[in-house]
């Protein structure tokens, strides 16, 4: 590799999964790393932009051929990242739909990912802060991520996983309800009777 700095595109793909905000990883087929899992990422072609580069990785290394949401994170420049060589990688997170079905795909829950090739796991931590700063700032993000349908206590398990991955305090979620309400993007839907105990409150996007 030259001493100048190539440009790899890593995406940070997510999707809730099993009830849990999952990060969903390629293995490797070639050194470093080879035969382990990492983020699906690919090094930027001189005629190529940055979201086509980030669904090439996807396709090539996951099968992901469709996503809800993408949007671009930080750049991680330590020149030390990949012993290769220098190497900038340019990440973006996306927000799938559901789980592809891939035989080399793997996937982690946010609470339970080992420890990955190069700074995959930096990548992941600055995703997830990203992702939760965005919280009801960028409604499509937020929506991207929730579905049309959720539930307060979804909300909740997500801010409190994001928070986790993102290495900051577990957030205050008691007036989450409150908020909820007051927002004008949601409407509450009516309750189903579930059993004898009180039914979770449900949101629909307006």
């Amino acid at each position: 590799m030259p001493t100048q700095p190539l440009v790899s595109i890593d995406a940070v793909p997510l999707v809730v999964h099993g009830g849990q905000l999952c990060v969903v990883t390629g293995l490797r087929l070639f050194e470093p790393f080879i035969g382990q899992a990492a983020l699906p990422g690919v090094l930027l072609n001189g005629n190529e932009r940055l979201e086509e580069a980030v669904k090439r990785a996807l396709l090539s290394k996951t099968g992901i051929n469709s996503y809800r949401f993408m949007v671009h994170t930080a750049v991680f420049d330590d020149f030390e990242r990949d012993e290769r060589g220098p190497t900038l990688s340019i990440a973006h997170l996306v927000i799938l739909e559901q789980v592809p079905e891939n035989d080399s795909v793997r996937v982690y829950p946010l609470s339970q990912l080992p420890t990955l090739p190069f700074d995959h796991n930096q990548i992941i931590s600055q995703a997830c802060a990203v992702l939760l700063d965005s919280l009801w700032v960028n409604a499509e993000l937020t929506r991207a991520l929730l579905g049309e349908n959720f539930t307060t206590a979804d909300v909740v398990a997500r801010m409190k996983e994001l928070a986790a991955a993102a290495g900051r305090a577990e957030p205050v979620v008691n007036n989450v309800g409150r908020a909820l309400s007051s927002n004008k993007s949601i409407r509450k839907l009516d309750a189903v009777p579930q059993g004898t105990g009180r039914p979770p409150a449900s949101w629909q996007w307006v």
